[in-house]
């Protein structure tokens, strides 16, 4: 059955193409070589994903079937147990056991010293209800700046309306928290919650409170929920994107007592054209196939030139 999902792109919102095929939906990217995945893979809760097998030989029976699927493991099963060919993918995973020891023994001194000195400059966070105060909030940290890390912020701007729709999602299994600066809303942190792990959808707060730590207290306090929720571990994204090795995110995530686990990646052909494909290496987007030496350059220049624009919208 063909339906559509809202997937973002730059910051907005578009409908892509989508199967649902046991009791998921399954996204579909490309046109000379389509490539199906699971929507929102990572963010689903692991008791709700079918089984591989079953759902591969599912759309196998289809006619508009991609011509290749890949998936990947969860967390934290970093062993291969499925036969097809596979790549590495990679997590920010931090395992949990107390408040305590996180803030002891496996974040660094740097961060426990920035934790220390948000509350000292007074950084207060707490969680809080998904209401029309907080995605107030929230736009007011999107409209500080239209610029960001470097490049534009694609959240700049966006109607109240857009905001509160796509902070909402899985907003049933998640905790939202807000940082405060006396009554200044600063900074902002969502988690969604499974089983045996939560994972950090977006946290962000606003440049001008950055020496008041603000993100340093938002993540301690989710460590802390996390360990009072019993969960194995706090997973933020990719420890690692691409081939430019570590970036400041990175060395935050390093910082808070992230670590990189690498976890199996499957491409199943479906099509003949996707087995060709897959052995000329031709899933990998373009990105993906840009040599590190050629990459890097660009970015910096990238990077050069929203400076220039930012300096001259202050």
């Amino acid at each position: 059955m063909g339906v559509t999902v809202d997937l973002s792109v730059r910051g907005r919102m578009r409908a892509q193409p989508a199967l649902v095929v046991s009791g998921v939906r399954i996204m579909v990217r490309g046109r000379a070589l389509r490539i199906g995945e699971i929507f929102d893979e990572y963010w689903l809760e692991r008791s709700s994903l079918p089984d591989a097998g079953k759902l591969i030989t599912a759309l196998r029976a289809m006619p508009d079937r991609p011509d290749i699927f890949t998936f990947a493991q969860r967390v934290p099963d970093s062993a291969p147990g499925h036969p097809y060919y596979r790549e590495t993918d990679n997590v920010a995973v931090l395992p949990i056991r107390s408040f305590e020891q996180w803030l002891a023994k496996q974040c660094t001194a740097a961060t426990r010293r920035n934790v220390k000195a948000a509350e000292k400059r007074g950084i207060t966070v707490r969680e809080v209800r998904y209401d029309d105060a907080f995605v107030r909030g929230i736009k007011e940290i999107y409209d500080e700046t239209p610029f960001r890390a470097g490049r534009r912020f694609w959240h700049y701007g966006k109607d109240l309306e857009s905001v509160r729709r796509e902070n909402a999602t899985y907003a049933e299994r998640s905790s939202y928290l807000a940082a405060h600066h006396g009554e200044n809303f600063v900074g902002y942190l969502k988690v969604v919650w499974d089983s045996e792990t939560g994972a950090i959808m977006q946290i962000l707060s606003k440049l001008g409170y950055r020496d008041s730590r603000p993100n340093n207290a938002l993540l301690a306090m989710a460590v802390r929920l996390a360990a009072e929720r019993g969960v194995r571990y706090l997973l933020y994204e990719k420890f690692e994107y691409g081939r430019k090795g570590a970036d400041s995110l990175t060395q935050f995530k390093e910082r808070s007592g992230f670590r990189r686990m690498d976890i199996p990646r499957y491409f199943v052909p479906l099509t003949v054209k996707g087995s060709i494909a897959l052995k000329l290496q031709l899933h990998r987007g373009l990105r993906d196939r840009v040599p590190e030496a050629v990459a890097a350059p660009l970015r910096e220049m990238r990077s050069r030139l929203v400076s220039r624009l930012a300096s001259t919208q202050e």
